[in-house]
């Protein structure tokens, strides 16, 4: 079995790790409620567990203006080691369907984080790690090197109001393809959501900004995305969320998308 399968497959069984744990806990006091379900999914120091498929379609990619589709399976889940902290940790694969450079489809570079973050607070300062795996199965889905480095978080909550927060990651090539460039990637995240109303309907406006510090030119790619988010009524202490959104990009590269619209789906246990 390939390295990639089997890597993959360590990806997914992390997420639904990280659900079983959630589902372990002990009941809450009261009823969670689709807002505070809400409230949670767009802070990134909550402590629940969820997993969901991002689709994502690239709008004007390439000299002919064509379109390439990602979907994204995502997890995340959570440790307490004391009562006045919580270790958090995400994971997720790309998978790729490509009209432009080539006419292919295929999965791109894994990544898993973790970081450390305090208990309790309105205001959230956090620390831990990012790393990235080589699991492209082509060259151009991926960077083909391991990679890892820091990751900062920060979180300023108003609960029932809005959430404003992000993630700042840095990782540098430590292994991998000899032929292929080195890797050395700024991520900045930022996030702002309103919470609209009691039901779990939010407005969010974020960006997912790189700086690729080895490449020559085209540097920056810089995405503005402005997205609706609702969560549904429960099932039993199941929550789904839906959430729509389109993204224009400020600053990229020549053959890069002008624009995407991404639908999410997101299971998730509070």
């Amino acid at each position: 079995m390939k390295r990639q399968t089997w890597i993959v497959f360590l990806v997914a069984a992390m997420s639904v790790y990280g659900l079983s744990l959630a589902t372990a806990e002990d009941q809450p006091a009261h009823r969670v409620t689709p807002q505070e379900v809400a409230e949670m999914l767009a802070d990134p120091s909550a402590t629940i567990s969820y997993f969901n498929l991002n689709y994502r379609a690239y709008m004007d990619v390439g000299p002919w203006e064509d379109m390439n589709q990602e979907l994204r399976l995502n997890g995340a889940g959570f440790l307490k080691p004391s009562a006045n902290s919580s270790v958090m940790y995400r994971a997720f694969l790309p998978m790729y369907s490509f009209d432009f450079p080539q006419d292919e489809n295929g999965i791109g570079d894994a990544l898993v984080s973790a970081y450390w973050v305090p208990g309790e607070g309105t205001l959230i300062l956090g620390y831990g790690g990012a790393a990235i795996m080589p699991t492209a199965s082509e060259d151009y889905f991926g960077t083909g090197k391991w990679s890892a480095g820091p990751t900062l978080i920060i979180a300023k909550k108003a609960p029932g109001k809005y959430s404003i927060g992000g993630l700042l990651t840095h990782v540098w090539s430590f292994a991998g393809e000899e032929d292929r460039d080195d890797v050395s990637m700024t991520t900045i995240q930022p996030a702002v959501t309103l919470f609209v109303n009691k039901k779990g309907t939010s407005v969010t406006v974020m960006s997912e900004t790189t700086y690729n510090w080895e490449a020559e030119q085209d540097e920056w790619q810089v995405p503005v995305t402005l997205g609706l988010g609702q969560i549904l009524p429960p099932i039993g202490m199941q929550f789904i969320g839906i959430a729509l959104a389109g993204t224009y990009y400020i600053e990229k590269s020549e053959y890069a998308q002008d624009w995407d619209v991404r639908a999410t789906v997101s299971v998730v246990f509070p």
